[in-house]
């Protein structure tokens, strides 16, 4: 029983809610609550709010039966609650009259879901024997969906990643009153209603931009705080905030119909906060929250997950052991226990879903005694499905390259490349000289110690969910829009047409310009930290501010498709998906100015026409007369100009090339060789 105010719960039943908060639609879904006799209750009463997924919200109040149990001094009350299809959701408060007529209502309130496809228990998915894969036997479910091969030019594709909640609406769906996060678009750090519905109406967005790979963020049932994904309380569950699993499925489906591979983000690290531990005034190993009375909490799904045991306490300190940000549940992966349901998990998403990959979140804070059996093992599985190219990509966030290639026994497909990405950055200085990321483009900052998949699988960004926008670098150093641009359309094409594989994140192509900072609290004089700025929304809310300012200041309409920013990107990323120079080739730096020419081959075989680059990495125009090719890589007839920033152009004269650059401009073009025929 658990207390507060004038009310009691029943709270330990497996059999009542809120105990269960997540029922099937042939399920009864009973409350058990008392009112004191001090407050004269006449009769119980449950206030819910009801959204069925489907659009239809209601709101209303049943009366509860009073039983003939006094427990310490309650009248018992109970109710059952209408019934609603798969998909919906409430939320009730305990209420009552009194014996005067006056009616009260509890200020605490709780959630319910409504779900027939979100496995309860991990005893709910059937693992069978699948067969022998790599010699050894593999157990796993057998897919729901049927399953498409993963791609085999993963290399050639320009990757995207999408925050669903801060993505796109959905047009005819309200979801909002469904979830335990709390939808509020006025605040940054709540729901603000993007869904995955959202993400399916724009695809069509997508593919005019030329991506061919989208990550998303993780579609667990998430804790209050959990707008993100990143904090989970039911892992076999899309939240439903976001949709549904058949929903999810479409996404997939309608992805896969316009070439656009689908990553899901998952988190094998940790859970919400759930555990009151002993420091924090637990007892000794720990009690989940829910159990000692707190009303904002709830048992995590699967029901195996509902022991302390299965997670470190604050007393683990290590990088690997404690508690993610000092509040999230850390999985005790070390045990074979725990190591098993996870895969597990992640077997179900892949059989269910159809998905292409995993972005593993929080890499670093697993150990290589969790990474080495799971990648494997999802690896096989993934194989035995027709996906023998499944990505398994990791957020390593070290600072160094050997901090992640300690992780290479792993055996990752792909390391999303934190230490190239910071090199790039401090390199940028006050942006009046663009040489860190010529370094990058030429393969000049590959580590001398190999990566397990090698560093062009690594996945290469500028800017994503828990950094500052590149273009807020600019913006911040230059105050001016228009210079802020061009040096943003040289980043650009230097990561995308970059050795590695490229990845830009929601917003760049809208030429958003958030970045993470530090204020101080005007009355307290505390520094706080903050990362809304840089999960803007794509679809327009000017609603939202923060105490420091507002969200949204849109340069452009949402989802603008005709702007040069947009255009840019699309044309980039097909020209890496067109020439596949760009990904496999040799870069050979041809020459390297002091006034900041720097002009690169791209070359491979002797039929492949080899691609010429010319760079002005600093602020000087740039006029170079006859630069000489050496013959060793052929005699060329002509240029085929494929892209220039910021009005670069070059071309071949007798005895060279000759090349006009403004300041920050990249210009690439293909070189036409002269045939064997031609020159007899």
């Amino acid at each position: 029983m658990r207390y507060f105010d004038e009310y009691c719960e029943v709270h330990l039943d497996p059999s009542t809610a809120p105990y269960t908060w997540v029922f099937k639609s042939d399920e009864k879904i009973s409350i058990r609550f008392g009112i004191h006799l001090f407050k004269n209750p006449d009769y119980g009463q449950i206030v819910y709010e009801l959204n069925d997924g489907q659009g239809y919200s209601d709101s209303d109040r049943i009366t509860a039966q009073a039983e003939s149990v006094i427990e310490n001094g309650f009248q018992m009350f109970s109710a059952i609650l209408p019934p609603m299809s798969s998909g919906g959701g409430y939320r009730y408060s305990l209420g009552y009259v009194d014996t005067f007529g006056n009616e009260h209502t509890s200020t605490r309130s709780h959630f319910l879901l409504v779900c027939d496809e979100a496995p309860r228990s991990m005893a709910e998915i059937p693992s069978v024997f699948l067969g022998y894969v790599d010699n050894q036997p593999l157990y796993g479910l057998k897919p729901k969906v049927a399953m498409t091969s993963s791609p085999d030019d993963w290399e050639a594709r320009l990757f995207y990643s999408i925050m669903i909640d801060r993505f796109a609406r959905s047009a005819d769906s309200n979801y909002t009153g469904l979830s335990a996060v709390k939808y509020d678009p006025t605040s940054p750090y709540t729901s603000h209603g993007g869904t995955i519905r959202g993400v399916i109406e724009q695809i069509t967005y997508l593919k005019s931009l030329g991506i061919r790979a989208i990550i998303l963020s993780p579609v667990y049932v998430n804790a209050a705080d959990g707008y993100h994904g990143y904090h989970p309380i039911h892992l076999l569950m899309v939240d439903p905030r976001l949709g549904t699993l058949m929903c999810l499925r479409e996404l997939v489906k309608t992805a896969h119909e316009a070439d656009i591979a689908v990553i899901l983000d998952v988190v094998n690290n940790h859970i919400a906060d759930s555990i009151n531990w002993q420091e924090y005034g637990g007892p000794p190993g720990g009690e989940f929250k829910y159990v000692q009375g707190d009303g904002s909490a709830v048992m995590p799904f699967p029901i195996e997950a509902r022991n302390t045991l299965l997670f470190h306490g604050p007393e683990y300190t290590d990088m690997v052991n404690q508690r993610l940000f000092g509040f999230l549940e850390d999985w005790r992966t070390e045990t074979s226990y725990v190591r098993e349901l996870l895969i597990q998990h992640l077997k179900y998403w892949i059989a269910e879903t159809d998905i292409d990959g995993f972005r593993y979140d929080s890499a670093r804070h697993v150990g290589l005694d969790f990474w080495e059996p799971c990648v494997e093992e999802i690896s096989r599985y993934a194989a035995y499905l027709g996906k023998k190219q499944f990505l398994q990509i990791a957020e390593h966030a070290g600072s160094t390259h050997e901090e992640v290639i300690a992780y290479n026994g792993a055996k990752f497909s792909n390391l999303i490349d934190y230490p190239t990405y910071y090199a790039v950055k401090r390199s940028l200085a006050d942006g009046n000289w663009l040489g860190g990321l010529a370094d990058y483009f030429c393969g000049f900052l590959e580590p001398s110690h190999p990566y397990y998949a090698g560093w062009r699988n690594n996945i290469m960004f500028l800017d994503n969910q828990d950094t500052s926008r590149i273009f807020h670098h600019f913006l911040s150093c230059l105050g001016n829009q228009d210079e802020a641009r061009v040096r943003l359309y040289f980043a650009l094409a230097c990561l995308i047409l970059g050795p590695q594989i490229p990845s830009i994140y929601q917003g760049t192509e809208q030429e958003f310009s958030g970045a993470l900072g530090i204020h101080q609290h005007q009355d307290t004089g505390e520094c706080i930290g903050h990362d809304c700025y840089v999960r803007e929304d794509m679809f327009d809310n000017p609603a939202c501010v923060w105490e420091f300012g507002p969200i949204n200041r849109k340069i452009f309409e949402p989802y603008n498709k005709n702007h040069p920013s947009f255009l840019l990107i699309r044309q980039l990323a097909e020209i890496r998906f067109q020439n596949r120079l760009i990904h496999s080739g040799n870069r050979t730096l041809l020459c390297s100015r002091n006034n900041g020419l720097w002009c690169v081959l791209i070359h491979g075989a002797e039929d492949e026409q080899p691609l010429f680059v010319a760079m002005n990495l600093g602020s000087t125009p740039v006029v170079e007369e006859a630069l000489k090719i050496p013959n060793w890589y052929g005699k060329f007839c002509g240029v085929d100009m494929l892209i220039a920033t910021s009005g670069g152009v070059f071309h071949l004269v007798e005895g060279g090339m000759r090349i006009k650059l403004p300041p920050f401009t990249f210009v690439l073009g293909r070189l036409l060789q002269v045939t064997i025929k031609a020159q007899e």
